[in-house]
């Protein structure tokens, strides 16, 4: 028993001897390594702080590419183009009036209806004869009698029976009866309402059977060949505006006429402080008609300007129109234009340098000063 006590206690030694030497080494080991991570991890920090520095500087760098709008833009050169004072007016005829009668009397006839083309001088209302015809017939046959006691006072006259007195009173008794023929020549003739110039039977006035009295009108004649166009000019634009010039119209129906200003007015509305000009348009056919709406271009002097689409055109804060370009090869900026007007799909504009680059697509993303990524189109598009 004690044998095998012994050496078991030997064997337990020896096993604690031989641990003790592999802690040992693993000690010296884990100790090793620790002191190279830790002398590793010291001589990086700042290394480190650089390469994190650069990261971080280049992370911006790309951040702000990246954050900046992209659009699209296009180069347009200034052109020739005719500036134009543009007014809203409509269209008139240019003579309109209502044929009254001249005499008293009851309407007898009607000879056009509403609508109808009529000639200068034909007859439209014909009113009753009456007893016009019968003091015609009256004043024919007293210049008669007259005419002879005209001519017998001058034979008498040459053979010394009568003075010259007597002789003139006859001559005078005589141009008297003459103009009484020619008055109820005309008294008779007044019955008949006449168109007072080519045009059209606008208006009815009257019926067959309504009495007329001196100065009620039967009817009302309009001529439209040639047309007026009429607007009323602003103070600051009056001057530019003079008899002669050529312009022209679109109408609300569609149709476009050209025709050159007639008359300019030299005193304002005192209402409006306005001025009112016309301009006349040919009107052969009578296609063009009485009130139409009209927008009219009157061509004042040639500037050079920008023709742009007009989804191009924006507003800034303060609700100026105008358009974002591209300045410093990357910076949007807003200036305000004036608008011209219009050709086809596109408008002109005035304000910008001869040569710009003006944002198409995306400018309502971008404001003054913001840096843009922009892709150029193709000038033919």
């Amino acid at each position: 028993m004690k044998g095998d006590y012994y050496i078991h206690s030997k064997y337990d030694a020896s096993v604690i001897f031989y641990n003790e030497i592999i802690m040992s080494k693993t000690v010296k080991t884990s100790l090793i390594t620790l002191s190279a991570l830790i002398f590793w991890m010291f001589t990086g920090i700042f290394s480190s702080d650089d390469e994190e520095s650069n990261s971080v500087i280049e992370i911006e760098g790309n951040n702000a590419i990246n954050n900046s709008a992209l659009v699209s833009a296009k180069i347009f050169n200034a052109k020739p183009k005719i500036s134009f004072v543009v007014l809203r007016g409509r269209t008139e005829s240019d003579r309109n009036v209502y044929i009254a009668a001249e005499t008293m009397g009851i309407v007898e006839n009607i000879y056009f209806e509403k609508g109808d083309k009529v000639k200068k001088g034909e007859i439209i209302c014909k009113q009753s004869i009456d007893a016009r015809k019968a003091k015609l017939d009256e004043a024919n046959a007293l210049m008669k009698q007259k005419e002879l006691e005209w001519q017998a006072s001058r034979t008498l006259v040459e053979k010394g029976y009568r003075s010259q007195t007597q002789l003139a009173a006859s001559s005078a008794a005589y141009d008297a009866s003459k103009a009484l023929v020619k008055q109820m020549e005309q008294e008779l003739d007044n019955i008949n309402i006449r168109a007072p110039f080519d045009g059209i039977f606008n208006e009815k006035l009257a019926e067959i059977g309504d009495f007329l009295s001196i100065g009620k009108p039967c009817g009302k004649v309009v001529d439209y060949d040639p047309i007026k166009i009429t607007a009323q000019v602003s103070e600051k634009e009056i001057l530019s505006v003079k008899n002669g010039l050529p312009g022209r119209a679109k109408l609300s129906t569609g149709e476009k006429v050209e025709g050159l200003v007639t008359y300019v007015s030299n005193t304002a509305d005192p209402a409006t402080r306005t001025f009112r000009i016309e301009m006349e348009v040919e009107n052969n056919n009578l296609s063009y008609k009485d009130g139409l709406t009209a927008e009219i271009f009157i061509p004042i002097k040639e500037i050079n300007g920008h023709l742009i689409p007009p989804s191009s055109l924006t507003l800034n804060e303060v609700g100026e129109v105008g358009v974002r370009h591209i300045v410093d090869k990357n910076k949007a900026k807003f200036s305000k234009v004036e608008i011209l007007g219009d050709e086809n799909e596109l408008v002109w504009i005035s304000g910008l340098p001869e040569k710009v680059t003006i944002i198409t697509v995306g400018h309502e993303f971008v404001s003054n000063g913001d840096t843009v990524n922009y892709k150029l189109q193709d000038e033919n598009s």
